[in-house]
């Protein structure tokens, strides 16, 4: 990723015993200006055989895209069409079992936060079907917005760079769902002669 021009033990002369804060010089690629990241210390030791090692608290790996819900309804009634995107519902079974968007699968985010780090042996036996490609697009969603977008994150750090979050969840999909069979339903009825 990015390296410091100093070493370790100069950055330590000068800054021992306190928090050690400093700014690495990059160029962006796009715009070709120089900009500043924020670099952390982490120390691995106390005492005269002390390290600290810096990490970086910026993400270079690409943003998820966020999902409305024409997006999703699009996703769930024709799959077909869209043979490199799954659905993902983050939500607990007992949650997943009482309603769920058509063609999702589930794969908990709270029990189970570490699944598509498993091995495909043990992420079938432990979910029922067949772990999900890197190449494919994971769509996330959850009750309302926060699970998805942890799991989202979360799979990130597992080499899936193709995401989605359906931030809206499953509550912007039964509203919007319940508003369209109301309006059907108001359609379908006759209206009484007085």
């Amino acid at each position: 990723m990015f390296t410091l021009r100093q070493s370790t033990r100069q950055i330590l002369g000068k800054f021992r015993g306190n928090l050690i804060r400093s700014f690495i010089t990059r160029t962006n690629p796009i715009r070709g200006l120089n900009t500043f990241q924020l670099v952390k210390p982490l120390r691995l030791a106390y005492g005269p055989y002390s390290q600290t090692r810096f990490y970086s608290v910026l993400s270079t790996s690409p943003q998820a895209k966020l999902y409305k819900y024409e997006d999703v309804k699009e996703l769930a009634s024709k799959p077909e069409s869209h043979p490199d995107s799954l659905l993902i519902d983050v939500r607990e079974p007992v949650e997943f079992h009482d309603g769920h968007i058509p063609n999702s699968l589930n794969i908990p985010f709270k029990s189970s936060p570490g699944a598509l780090e498993l091995s495909p042996e043990d992420f079938e036996e432990n979910f029922g079907f067949e772990k999900p490609s890197k190449e494919k697009e994971l769509v996330f969603y959850c009750l309302g917005g926060v699970r998805s977008t942890a799991a989202e994150e979360l799979a990130n750090t597992f080499g899936y760079e193709k995401r989605g979050n359906y931030v809206g969840s499953w509550e912007d999909w039964v509203a919007r769902e319940n508003a369209k069979g109301e309006k059907q339903v108001e359609t379908e009825q006759p209206q009484a002669k007085l």
